[in-house]
């Protein structure tokens, strides 16, 4: 028996300095939600505007571009969800805020919570942002270990890119993604179909996400802030491999709840605009540094 507790005891002791090794390294190294955290709250007596949305508002809308003081709090794959969230923790902590901008895509009018990448995201929002989550469970081990949050597998790949690169950011101070370069770009007719099917999830219930933003925006109307809905750009070739009736519903959605709030909400539909080109891309469906210039300097003429 004693011997048998020995072994046991031999065997766990490399998975728990693992488990250690993973944990400091999730809790120490700076990463995209700790920079947004640090930075909205060091500029939150300036903010002006502020710009949700997931990678394709990250990667495509650079504050830099804006005539007003801007801060882009979109993230990978971020939900309206935590569009909401976080909306609800800063409205009242910015006295200079004029304008919110929402980026309503493909994907997220159908996003249903809890599902695909916020499965393990929403640990490090509600971590690293001190959000409160109520999707994630006191009683979930995961809450209180970010290294229980990703395969053993993931979480080595972020180190080894730490320990080539030097960071894990990809987004500079006012919250931009700045590592999508056009020299790295991918053409968008190799990867459109991959994109797209990634993306599809069959679903054109968009009750709930229609009802959050709807809340939102009267939200924003009692402090006479006003609200930009935009749909960003995308390359031919991935618009092409859409589901058409899906993609009109969105257009119809947003539109709709433009025309239901005209005293404080504005939609621009830049879906299809051809002033994009694909080398303005950097795959099918996000835009690399010149294309987001090119975007954020039409989005700031409508930002009042």
């Amino acid at each position: 028996m004693k011997n048998s507790i020995q072994k046991i005891f031999i065997f766990l002791i490399p998975i728990f300095l693992a488990w250690v090794f993973v944990e400091y390294f999730y809790q120490t190294v700076p990463n995209n939600y700790t920079s947004k955290h640090e930075n909205i709250n060091k500029n939150i007596n300036e903010i002006e505007v502020l710009l949700f949305g997931s990678s394709h508002c990250l990667y495509g809308l650079n504050p830099k571009f804006f005539s007003k003081n801007t801060f882009n709090l979109s993230g990978i794959s971020q939900t309206i969800y935590f569009d909401k969230l976080l909306l609800e923790k800063y409205i009242d902590r910015l006295p200079k805020l004029k304008q919110v901008v929402f980026c309503v895509e493909y994907t997220n009018l159908s996003q249903k919570d809890n599902t695909q990448e916020d499965v393990f995201r929403k640990y490090y929002y509600e971590r690293f942002m001190d959000l409160d989550v109520p999707i994630v469970s006191d009683y979930d081990p995961k809450k209180y270990s970010l290294a229980l949050t990703r395969s053993l597998g993931a979480s080595l790949d972020l180190m080894s890119k730490y320990y080539k690169k030097g960071t894990i950011l990809n987004c500079d101070a006012k919250g931009w993604g700045n590592d999508y370069k056009k020299e790295r770009r991918i053409s968008p007719d190799i990867v459109a179909k991959e994109r797209v099917a990634a993306h599809e999830d069959g679903s054109i219930d968009f009750t709930l996400n229609k009802k959050r933003i709807n809340y939102l925006i009267q939200e924003c109307k009692k402090r006479n802030i006003e609200v930009l809905i935009v749909s960003m750009p995308v390359s031919k070739a991935y618009s092409e491999n859409l589901n058409k009736e899906k993609l009109q519903l969105i257009f119809d959605t947003c539109k709709e709840l433009e025309t239901s709030n005209l005293d404080n909400v504005y939609y621009l539909n830049l879906f299809d605009d051809r002033r994009f080109v694909d080398e303005d891309f950097f795959d099918a469906d996000h835009l690399n540094e010149i294309g987001a210039e090119k975007c954020s300097k039409i989005v700031n003429t409508f930002c009042k």
